[in-house]
C-alpha cells in the first residue's frame, strides 16, 4: 500500500494566509481556533497544491484578496509540501504566476492569463509530467476520494454506484454462473448483456401480444369472407359431374353443327339429345329448387352457428390471458416465500451472533483495550445488532405483506379463471349443440336422389337415351340455328358452373388460411409464455444480484451500509446509491457528526481497496465526539475560541 504523509507545508500568499508552515512531521494532529483563521484554507492548500481545486472539489484562484474583494496583485500564491511517500521525503510545488505583456504600439503592460508553475524536488515540471506523477502515487481521481474526506459523497451517484460495484468484482456472468436456478440466462442472451437482453424481451412481448391481440380478428375477417361465399348444400362433385357432363353435350351439338352445315345431320337424331340436354337442365334445376329449400330450413341454424363460434373464441382468449397471470402470480408468490424462508435464517444468523471478546485485547501488544473503549465496542456492537435486525424484520414484514397481497391477488385471479372457463365451456357446448342440429336438419331434408321428381325425370331421361340409339341410323337435317342457339345457352349456363366450382377452391383458399392463423395464434402464445418466464429470469436474476452486491460491497464498511437498489411497488429494481448509517440516508436525515464519520468511513474503505492513504483534513470536527479511525493520517479542523491557530500533533 502507498502511504504518503504531510512532514510540512508551507503556505504563502494563499487566499487569507500570508506566511503560515504547518509542521505535522508525519502524524496525526488537531488544528484549532475561531472561525476565519483559515482552518479550512489549510485544507484548500493541500487540494490546490495537487488538483488546482479547494476542498470542495472546485477549481479556485488563490489569489489574496482585500476588502472589496479586488485581487492583490504582484503576489504570487505558493504552496510547498514536504511529504513522506512510503519512508521517503519528496516535496512538491505549485506557484501561480501573474503574465504581464505589452502590446505593440502602448507603453502600460496588460494582464493576461496567471501561469501555474510545478516542482518536484526543486526541479521543474510541466502540467503534464505533474499530472503523470500524480497516476504514479494512484491517479488524479483516487488521490482526490482520499484526501478529501466528503468528496466521494458529492460525486453523481452513478459515478459512486460504478466504483463500489467495481470493488465487489462480481460479473453478471459469474452470478449466473453460480447460480444453477439461473443458468437458462445463457441460452438466450446471445452475446447481449441483461440490461440489453431485458429491452429486447420487452419489445419482444408488446409486439407479440400486439399480434395476438389482433389475431381474433383477422380470424374472423377470413371466417366472414368464407361465410359471405355462400356456396349452398351442392357438392363440389356434383357440381363437377354436371359441368362435365354440359361440356360433353356442348362437344357433342358442336360436332353435330359441322354435320348440320355439310347437310349430313340427323334431324330425329338431333331433336332427341336436345330433349336429352333439356331433360338433364330439368334435373339440375329441381336440384338447386330442392337444395335451396333445404339451406332455408337450415339458415338460421348457420348463422347462429357463426355467431356462438365468434363468443367461443373471445372466451377461449380470455381463459388464455387469465392463465398467463395466474403463472406470473405464481412465480411471483414462490419467489416471495424463498425468500421469506431465507430471511428468516439470516434473522437467525443474526440473532446468534455475539460480541467477540477477543476484541477488547489489541492485537499488536496482547493487552486488554481499556474499559471504557472495551464497553464502547460491545455498545456499538449490540446497537449494530439491534439495527441489523429491525431492518431484518421490517422487510421480512414488507415481504410478507406483498405476499399476502400477491395471495389475495391470485384468488380473485382463480375465481375469474374458473367462471371463464365455465362460461367457455358453456359457450362450446352450445356450439356442439347448434352444431348437432344443423346436422340433424340436413339428414332430415334426405337426398335428392331420392325423391319422386328425381326418379320421374330419370326415367324419362333413360326413355330417351333408347330412343337415340333406335334414330342413331336415321338420317336427318341440321337445324343450324337452332344448334347454334342451344350451344350458346349451354355455354352460359357452364360459366355459370364454372363460377359455383371456383367457390369451393376459394373455401380451401379460406380453410388453408385459417389453418395457418390458427397455428401462427397457438405460435405466438407460445411465444409469449416463453417471453414471460425469461423475463421472469431477469427480473430473479436482478433480485439475486441485488443481495450479493449489497453484501459484498456492505461488509467491507464498519459502520455506512449502501443501498444500492430500490424494489419498487410494481416489483421493479431501481439502481441508486445511498450511503446509511443506523437507518438513516446520509442526503436526508443524517446529522452533520454522522455524515463527518461516514465520510471518514468510506475513506478507510477506499484507501484498503485502492491501496493508497493520503493525509485527511477533517472540518468542523468539534461537531463529532468520537472520530471514526483512519489508516492513514488525519488533521481535525475544530472551531475554539483561540484567537490564533493552534496545532497539537498527536504522538
Amino acid at each position: 500500500m502507498t502511504e504518503i504523509l504531510i512532514n510540512k507545508l508551507k503556505y504563502k500568499h494563499f487566499k487569507g494566509l500570508e506566511d503560515f508552515e504547518l509542521t505535522l512531521n508525519g502524524t496525526s494532529a488537531v488544528i484549532s481556533g475561531r472561525n476565519g483563521l483559515g482552518k479550512t484554507t489549510l485544507a484548500d492548500g493541500l487540494q490546490w497544491l495537487f488538483f488546482g481545486k479547494d476542498s470542495t472539489g472546485a477549481k479556485i484562484n488563490p489569489k489574496p484578496r482585500d476588502k472589496k474583494n479586488q485581487e492583490y496583485l504582484g503576489l504570487e500564491p505558493t504552496i510547498e509540501a514536504e511529504l513522506i511517500i512510503d519512508g521517503k521525503v519528496t516535496v512538491l510545488k505549485r506557484i501561480q504566476e501573474e503574465k504581464w505583456t505589452t502590446k505593440k504600439g502602448e507603453i502600460e503592460k496588460t494582464r493576461g492569463n496567471d501561469t501555474t508553475k510545478y516542482f518536484i524536488d526543486s526541479v521543474p515540471k510541466k502540467e503534464a509530467e505533474w499530472k503523470d506523477y500524480l497516476e504514479l502515487l494512484g491517479g488524479e481521481a483516487s488521490l482526490q476520494m482520499l484526501s478529501n474526506s466528503s468528496f466521494f459523497m458529492s460525486l453523481n451517484w452513478n459515478k459512486r454506484r460504478e466504483i463500489l460495484i467495481d470493488f465487489t468484482g462480481l460479473t453478471d456472468q459469474q452470478i449466473i454462473d453460480s447460480d444453477s436456478e439461473l443458468k437458462e440466462i445463457n441460452s438466450f442472451l446471445d452475446g447481449h448483456s441483461i440490461d440489453e437482453m431485458k429491452k429486447i424481451l420487452k419489445g419482444r412481448k408488446s409486439e407479440i401480444k400486439q399480434k395476438i391481440d389482433g389475431m381474433p380478428a383477422r380470424i374472423q375477417e377470413v371466417t366472414d369472407m368464407k361465410t359471405n361465399l355462400n356456396i349452398g348444400d351442392r357438392t363440389q362433385l356434383a357440381i363437377q359431374k354436371d359441368i362435365d357432363e354440359i361440356t360433353q353435350l356442348i362437344s357433342e351439338k358442336e360436332s353435330w353443327l359441322v354435320d348440320a352445315k355439310t347437310g349430313a345431320v340427323n334431324t330425329e337424331l338431333v331433336d332427341l339429345k336436345q330433349k336429352q340436354a333439356d331433360l338433364k337442365v330439368k334435373l339440375a334445376d329441381q336440384r338447386a329448387i330442392f337444395l335451396t329449400n333445404a339451406n332455408t330450413a337450415t339458415a338460421t341454424l348457420n348463422e347462429d352457428l357463426n355467431k356462438q363460434q365468434k363468443t367461443v373464441n373471445l372466451l377461449r382468449s380470455k381463459v388464455n390471458e387469465l392463465e398467463s397471470s395466474e403463472y406470473r402470480t405464481d412465480q411471483a408468490i414462490q419467489e416471495k416465500t424463498d425468500f421469506l424462508d431465507k430471511h428468516l435464517e439470516k434473522y437467525k444468523e443474526l440473532k446468534a451472533i455475539e460480541f467477540d471478546e477477543n476484541r477488547t485485547t489489541c492485537p499488536t501488544c496482547g493487552q486488554d483495550l481499556p474499559a471504557e473503549e472495551a464497553e464502547q465496542m460491545r455498545l456499538d456492537f449490540n446497537q449494530r445488532k439491534a439495527t441489523d435486525l429491525e431492518q431484518n424484520i421490517a422487510l421480512g414484514k414488507a415481504t410478507r405483506q406483498d405476499k399476502e397481497k400477491l395471495l389475495i391477488e391470485i384468488e380473485s385471479i382463480k375465481k375469474d379463471l374458473a367462471t371463464a372457463r365455465m362460461e367457455l365451456k358453456s359457450a362450446s357446448d352450445r356450439l356442439d349443440l347448434i352444431n348437432n342440429d344443423l346436422i340433424y336438419e340436413q339428414k332430415r331434408n334426405g337426398e335428392f336422389e331420392d325423391s319422386q321428381v328425381y326418379r320421374d325425370i330419370n326415367a324419362e331421361l333413360s326413355q330417351t337415351e333408347i330412343a337415340i340409339e333406335r334414330a342413331a341410323n336415321k338420317d336427318s337435317s341440321a337445324e343450324v340455328e337452332k344448334l347454334t342457339s342451344d350451344i350458346q345457352s349451354d355455354k352460359t349456363i357452364l360459366a355459370g358452373l364454372n363460377q359455383e366450382l371456383q367457390k369451393f377452391e376459394m373455401v380451401k383458399t379460406y380453410d388453408d388460411r385459417l389453418a395457418v392463423l390458427k397455428e401462427q395464434d397457438k405460435d405466438l402464445k407460445n411465444q409469449n409464455q416463453e417471453v414471460e418466464k425469461q423475463l421472469w429470469l431477469m427480473e430473479e436474476f436482478t433480485r439475486r444480484k441485488v443481495k450479493r452486491i449489497e453484501e459484498s460491497i456492505n461488509e467491507r464498511f464498519s459502520i455506512v451500509k449502501w443501498k444500492l437498489f430500490d424494489v419498487q411497488k410494481n416489483e421493479g429494481i431501481k439502481e441508486m446509491c445511498e450511503a446509511t448509517y443506523n437507518g438513516i440516508e446520509y442526503s436526508s436525515g443524517l446529522n452533520n457528526g454522522a455524515r463527518i464519520n461516514c465520510d471518514l468511513d468510506i475513506i478507510r474503505t477506499l484507501s484498503r481497496e485502492l491501496g493508497v492513504t493520503m493525509p485527511v483534513f477533517v472540518d468542523n470536527a468539534e461537531s463529532v465526539n468520537t472520530l471514526q479511525p483512519i489508516e492513514g493520517q488525519m488533521i481535525e479542523l475544530q472551531v475554539t475560541e483561540d484567537e490564533n491557530l493552534k496545532v497539537e500533533v498527536r504522538p
